[in-house]
């Protein structure tokens, strides 16, 4: 605003602006001196507005402590005069659209943002199906040039409050559903099988990558800096995938994150299935009591994903299509934790065999 520089400020106070959000900042060692202080100064700024005919709204002005342990609920008169209005304390406000706290935790952004999350890719999931409907490359799209825009903005503001373990489940609830449309898993499958089927850092891991990307655009850190700092993300993804109790079958088929990420997998609905164990296999069914036995078609024990990939004798032709790949690429069979990522000839030969056998069953 043209001439608010007029307005004379000492050391203790500091005045923002963006547009028409100005934000008033003053410090001082008690806090009536502080009131005092806000107090003068929003007196200089009703008269500076005067002067330009221009006016402040006291109702919808906003105050909060960030430091000292004052608890909301006390009032600063919003100017110096006596029928001034008084402008009340609040627990958090929200100013150029990130919510603060006085703690600086952010946790009540967070909660907005997953609010504001869950129609987008709820809305777009009823359009998708393992065959028809947004196909994966879309909802991807959708997921970098969308969903992740809206969480990421002021990234650099609130990024520290994503080390909260709740801040930390919160935006892993927000990520399950583009994570599901990214790779056709089913519903069941834990966020933590998502992140490593799809190949995405986990929410809050990534909003502090994006935090870094930034420092670098803006030269505040080297690109050498910045690939450690990824690197430092993965490491920390790595531990969190490893000390969960879930997705043991995606651990054996994806174990290095590291690789993972770095390796471009096309996805699909039958892929999906073999990556997490989590589809059409009875003894998965069968713990939803969708069929009434667990048991192979084969008459070999239950149908597990493990039976399915490597010993049903249903789909041994397939098999032996995928055993030849792998033998060719270096890999024995039984196959080794990771050994399907290990080449792009052996992962195609992984989605061949996927939609090969669980097309092909005759039970099916």
């Amino acid at each position: 605003m043209t001439g608010i520089d007029e307005i004379r400020l000492d050391s203790t106070a500091t005045i923002v602006m963006y547009a028409d959000d100005i934000a008033l900042l003053v410090g001082a060692a008690r806090p009536q001196t502080a009131f005092k202080r806000i107090e003068g100064y929003l007196e200089s700024l009703k008269s500076w507005a005067k002067e330009y005919e221009l006016q402040f709204s006291p109702a919808k002005s906003q105050m909060l402590s960030l430091k000292g342990g004052l608890k909301p609920g006390y009032t600063v008169s919003f100017g110096t005069s006596l029928n001034a209005p008084r402008i009340k304390a609040e627990s958090s406000i929200k100013y150029l659209g990130v919510i603060m706290d006085p703690r600086r935790s952010y946790w009540k952004h967070i909660v907005s943002l997953k609010k504001k999350s869950e129609g987008l890719y709820g809305r777009l999931r009823t359009m998708t199906s393992a065959n028809w409907g947004m196909g994966r490359i879309a909802a991807k799209i959708i997921y970098e040039a969308v969903f992740l825009p809206r969480i990421m903005y002021a990234a650099e503001i609130w990024s520290d409050g994503c080390h909260l373990g709740k801040a930390i489940r919160a935006l892993g609830s927000m990520q399950r559903a583009p994570l599901l449309a990214i790779t056709s898993c089913y519903r069941t499958a834990s966020t933590n099988c998502l992140t490593a089927v799809a190949g995405v850092l986990p929410l809050d891991l990534e909003v502090r990558r994006k935090d870094s990307k930034r420092r670098l655009k803006i030269g505040e850190t080297t690109q050498l800096a910045y690939e450690e700092d990824v690197n430092k993300l993965i490491r920390a993804w790595q531990a969190r995938y490893d000390a969960q109790d879930k997705g043991q079958w995606t651990k054996y088929m994806i174990p290095d994150l590291t690789q993972r990420y770095k390796l471009p997998l096309k996805l699909d609905h039958y892929t999906s299935q073999l990556l997490t164990g989590h589809g059409d296999f009875n003894s998965k069914l069968h713990g939803f009591k969708l069929v009434p036995s667990p048991n192979c078609a084969c008459g070999n024990g239950a149908e597990t994903v493990r039976h399915v990939l490597l010993a049903c004798p249903r789909t041994q032709e397939f098999r032996n299509e995928l055993i030849t790949i792998m033998v060719e690429e270096g890999e024995a069979w039984l196959p080794r934790s990771g050994a399907f990522l290990k080449t792009r000839k052996t992962y195609k030969a992984l989605r061949s065999y996927s939609k090969k056998s669980l097309c092909n069953r005759t039970d099916r």
